[in-house]
């Protein structure tokens, strides 16, 4: 028996219950989330979709501010419930939520995240058929964002469609059978644990592919180029444990060796540096050092902006490619990752 497939623990007190009504259960992860969790709430309150044949499970990893209390002041307006588990990662709750859900799809959805009227609509349409597999969509991008989030949103989000390598878990679907089969969520990494899913699914022969038209606008994105590094260091913490479980097959080796690459030639400016300013070594090494970090953004940004004749977005791109594989290479530097 899969660990989902199990009681619900102590702390989450509930049992799957079958319902002839619910439809699609809707499970949303939260820790701290005053700020967001209200729009969040409201755009799922007007979803064009009967509120009988849809339910909102809020689990709640210990909030210390207004989190449980804005929630609560959606129980008119939603089929909603609230569960609490504190001490775990965000696979936990989502875990928790999926052992809690009445429907039969699945549809996990971040606090920071607001899904269109029709989303649910969309979704079943999707999800209907038993080899549906992992479907969802990768991020739409708030009005008002800067520089940072358009130019990575219009390279890196905007254009996956059809077979992908994953789906993000703030806007991830499954048949709440196959979910429950694979084991749901691993609940031993704290981030990348949408991509190590959609690897077991695939290994277990689902598919995992995006669509477009049931993205949802993540209100999270980094729009500094601060913030993207901070979410681009956060993200990629158990990015190298995933991928050391199967370096042969894994799908994330390229921004895996992209991460190593860009560390080593930060390793070797900096040691040449040193070596320069005290034993008055070449100054060639660091230069050259320089030059490798720069080399993999240039030639990305190039051939992406070739692509797309937008030809001003080569230097913001290559300053997002640079932060990332700086980011990235941080990451690396966490030991708990190799072990």
């Amino acid at each position: 028996m899969s660990p989902l497939e199990q009681t619900v623990p102590a702390a989450g007190t509930l049992q799957p219950i079958c319902s002839t009504t619910v439809s699609i259960s809707i499970i949303i992860p939260a820790l701290n989330e005053e700020r967001m969790i209200g729009r969040c709430l409201d755009s799922l309150a007007r979803l064009a979709f009967a509120r009988e044949r849809f339910e909102v499970i809020l689990v709640d990893n210990g909030s210390r501010d207004k989190t449980i209390a804005i929630a609560e002041s959606f129980k008119d307006q939603l089929n909603l419930r609230i569960l609490q588990q504190t001490g775990v990662r965000i696979s936990g709750l989502r875990n928790l939520g999926a052992r809690a859900a009445q429907g039969d799809t699945l549809a996990f959805l971040d606090a920071d995240c607001l899904p269109a009227s029709d989303w649910l609509d969309r979704i079943l349409a999707l999800a209907a058929s038993d080899g549906a597999g992992v479907l969802g969509a990768h991020y739409l991008l708030p009005e008002d964002s800067t520089w940072v989030g358009r130019t990575w949103h219009i390279y890196q989000e905007a254009p996956k469609a059809g077979e992908v390598s994953h789906i993000p878990a703030g806007d991830l679907i499954m048949r709440r059978e196959d979910f429950l089969r694979l084991g749901g969520f691993d609940e031993s990494i704290q981030t990348n644990e949408d991509y190590e899913l959609c690897e077991r699914a695939r290994a277990a022969g689902m598919r995992v592919r995006a669509f477009p038209e049931i993205g949802v606008v993540h209100l999270g994105t980094a729009q500094s180029l601060r913030a993207f590094f901070r979410k681009q260091a956060w993200h990629g913490t158990h990015v190298i444990k995933v991928f050391l479980r199967d370096v042969l097959k894994s799908h994330n080796r390229k921004a895996v060796f992209f991460a190593a690459y860009t560390f080593l030639c930060l390793a070797a400016a900096l040691l040449g540096a040193v070596w320069m300013l005290g034993w008055h070594g070449p100054w060639l090494l660091p230069v050259a050092a320089v030059a490798a970090l720069c080399l993999p953004p240039a030639a990305l940004s190039a051939r992406q902006v070739l692509t797309s004749k937008s030809w001003l977005d080569f230097f913001p791109l290559f300053i997002l490619y640079l932060t990332y594989g700086i980011a990235r290479a941080k990451a690396l530097l966490s030991v708990k990752n190799f072990f």
